[in-house]
Parts: C-alpha cells; structure tokens; sequence
C-alpha cells in the first residue's frame, strides 16, 4: 500500500510491541550461548545476544545497566521487540522510497469517502496518511491486533525472541550469525532511515540532503 498506511503500521505496532514485544518475520538472532552468567552458567547473558555490541566497538553500551536486572526471558522479550522495529522500519523506508518516486496503485482507496490512491499519494507521505478513512485505520489496527495476539501465543516473545520456527536459510552457524547480524544492522539503519524521512518532511531543512 502507500506510504502513509505503512508509516501508520509503523506507529500501531511500535505501541503493540510494549505491550506485546513480538517479532514479524523470520529466526530471531540470539547467538549460541558462549558468554555466561557468573551465578548461572546456562542463562542467556545480554553478551550471548547477536550484535549486541556490534556498533560500540564490541562493547555492550548500556550505561543505565539494565540488563544486569534481565533474565533470559526478559533478554529474549527486548531482543524480540528489537527484531519488530527492526523489521517493520525495513518495510516502512521501502515504502516510502516507492511512494517518492510518484508510483501508486490505480483506482479508489475508499469509494464511501471518495479517496483515491492518487490523492494519497498527491498528499505526501505524511499528509497522505490523515486522508486514510477512519474506517480503514480501524481495520489496520483490527488486523495488525489480531496478529499480535496470535503470534504471540503460538511463539511467546519471552520464549522464542522473535524465532518463528522458520527454517533456516544455511546449517552453518557461523553463517547464520552473520545472516543475523546483517538483518539487525539493516534494520537498525532502516529505524534511523523512516525516522529522518519523517523529520524531513514534518520539518523541512532538518535532515541534509533531502529530498534527494
């Protein structure tokens, strides 16, 4: 769809993911279980977790220290949340390039209010967005709800950090780390990505370089 209904799922599962931090997509990347505890050798420890210290120099930054307070399910429920953000923004920044190049689909959004997929698209992203009838918005929130919950009781966060059971693309664990690491990495870049676009466009000037 437009760029505005992925920047509103972007929204609707930022707030389901506090409440219920599953992730949407593929094997979450938690890392065989090397670095341990002291008190338990067997519990995951935040060190375990694939890319954890990957862009402050190998180091762990977490200078309020919370994950000295987690247990494995709590490191798994965070990782897993991560993995949601992470994954969404990828989709969100796809959509949004799509949008700016001028593509959209043909037809009407809404024949009862009278919204065309062109006049969303006219709008811009973010403007686009609010000429969504408030029926379609409830029917995202009504769907995206419905997959939360279901996800969330088939592969709880705090158990499976975001792994869908999905098989994997190699056998090689040292492969498969570095598929992890890459998802996450791209990922992250995509949150920073959708979140510039957004400031670029609310506040004109604010993000250099854009439009570009």
């Amino acid at each position: 769809l437009q760029v505005g209904l992925v920047t509103i799922c972007v929204g609707i599962c930022t707030m389901l993911s506090l409440a219920s931090p599953t992730a949407c997509g593929f094997a979450a990347p938690l890392a065989p279980r090397s670095a341990v505890r002291s008190a338990s050798p067997s519990m995951l420890a935040v060190t375990d977790l694939v890319g954890a210290s990957t862009e402050v120099s190998n180091k762990v930054w977490d200078p309020l220290k919370l994950s000295e307070n987690m247990d494995e399910s709590n490191l798994k429920l965070v990782r897993a949340a991560e993995l949601k953000h992470c994954r969404v923004a990828m989709l969100a920044t796809v959509g949004w390039l799509w949008t700016a190049t001028g593509t959209h689909f043909e037809g009407m959004l809404s024949t009862s209010s009278g919204v065309s997929f062109a006049d969303v698209a006219a709008a811009g992203p973010l403007l686009g967005a609010a000429k969504v009838p408030a029926a379609g918005i409830w029917q995202m929130i009504a769907a995206i709800g419905a997959l939360e919950v279901y996800w969330e009781n088939k592969y709880p966060a705090a158990e499976c950090g975001g792994d869908f059971g999905v098989p994997r693309v190699t056998q090689d664990p040292a492969k498969f780390k570095e598929i992890q690491l890459a998802e996450l990495k791209n990922g992250r870049l995509a949150m920073i990505g959708i979140i510039s676009f957004a400031c670029a466009e609310a506040i004109p000037g604010s993000v250099p370089f854009y439009p570009f």
